[in-house]
């Protein structure tokens, strides 16, 4: 298959164009996550490290990949933030659930470290798929402030590790974060896809954000182009960046979802 051209497609780099650092995901060509940095370097300011699954050797980058991974940063003047993987389950009523979940998150921590990523982004994910009562929400954030307080001990860095939205509301774990000095990484994606008001969002936990995760909807799916973002949110979500100094990462993961993504944002200057 033939890799896409951001030259050859007319695409406007958009690298120190923003007051923030503008991203997007290691996933947008097929290929290895080194092609990826390549590709994108010339184009934003900084790469989201999409390293979803702990349980695949090859989701986490070797050392040596590290260090490559390390020299195009200093070549192109780009900077990093970490996904941390998503299927760990660090609020499990199973202890040594819990003790294996933070173990991972550890692990994925040590090997991206010489790579100063700027942020890390971190799902306090559900036990299971459907809804919690109130005595498992409440058993639920027990566990996870015993498994938050684990990692801070070990040495995770409050201010560079935000909790992101997912698909319960966000008002269940807040007051936790908020309680351990822990920022937000906002997904806007996650909003539309709930239904949940944007402009509210950004009012409410603005101020604690230090990430943007930025998708639209297409088809009911979301991580689809900016294009899929209603006016009206997007409004309120373009009167935010005008201030934000945080990442603004576009988290699609094709070409054709990322260039009308970049036109979209362009439009902003």
């Amino acid at each position: 298959m033939q890799q896409p051209s951001p030259a050859a497609g007319g695409t406007t780099s958009l690298k120190g164009r923003f007051p923030f650092r503008l991203a997007t995901t290691s996933y947008i060509i097929p290929a290895p996550i080194v092609p990826n940095v390549a590709f994108l370097a010339p184009l934003v300011d900084e790469v989201e490290l999409v390293l979803f699954e702990s349980g695949r050797d090859g989701n986490l980058p070797t050392p040596e990949e590290i260090t490559v991974l390390g020299e195009m940063a200093d070549r192109h003047g780009l900077t990093y933030n970490v996904h941390l993987p998503t299927d760990v389950r660090l609020g499990h009523p199973d202890e040594v659930v819990r003790r294996r979940a933070c173990g991972t998150i550890l692990r994925f921590l040590e090997r991206t470290a010489p790579l100063k990523p700027t942020l890390y982004c971190l799902h306090l994910e559900k036990n299971g798929p459907g809804d919690m009562d109130r005595d498992e929400v409440s058993d639920w954030l027990w566990n996870l402030l015993r498994s938050l307080e684990e990692l801070l001990g070990a040495g995770l860095d409050t201010a560079r590790t935000a909790v992101e939205n997912l698909d319960y509301t966000f008002t269940w774990v807040y007051p936790l974060l908020r309680d351990l000095g822990l920022p937000v990484c906002l997904d806007v994606g996650h909003l539309l896809a709930q239904g949940e008001d944007v402009p509210q969002a950004l009012d409410l936990y603005g101020p604690e954000t230090v990430m943007v995760h930025l998708h639209g909807l297409e088809g009911g799916k979301d991580h689809r182009s900016l294009a899929g973002i209603p006016d009206g949110a997007w409004g309120a979500v373009s009167t935010f960046l005008r201030d934000f100094r945080g990442s603004a990462s576009i988290e699609v993961f094709s070409w054709d979802d990322l260039e009308p993504s970049l036109r979209r944002l362009e439009g902003l200057l």
